[in-house]
């Protein structure tokens, strides 16, 4: 039996507007709140202080790119690890994981 690749369509599904209120949210409730960002070899690793607002803000955040975004994944460590979000994406989401560390100001 061989098993079937679902392909995802590599593209976010946000109107200008709508993502520039996103780039609002991620430098206002995120960013304040990164203490080490870094580019990983499918996405970017970004770890935060572990307290219950910033756990929120990191939710809502992953709740609301899942629904946009559904070619990249994101994971939320357990909270004995610290807080750590990791978006991991396919080579072809290269252009959208840019967009995010340019937001992030990531190099």
């Amino acid at each position: 039996m061989s098993e079937r690749t679902q392909e995802v369509e590599v593209t976010c599904s946000l109107t200008e507007a709508e993502s520039r209120e996103r780039r609002s949210l991620v430098r206002e409730r995120l960013f304040p709140h990164i203490t080490t960002a870094e580019k990983i070899a499918t996405g970017l690793k970004l770890t935060f202080p572990n307290s219950d607002l910033v756990r929120s803000n990191v939710e809502e955040f992953v709740g609301l790119e899942r629904q946009c975004c559904g070619f990249l994944t994101f994971d939320i460590s357990p909270p004995e690890q610290g807080l750590v979000l990791t978006i991991n994406g396919p080579a072809e989401a290269e252009a959208t994981l840019e967009k995010f560390s340019a937001v992030l100001g990531i190099k």
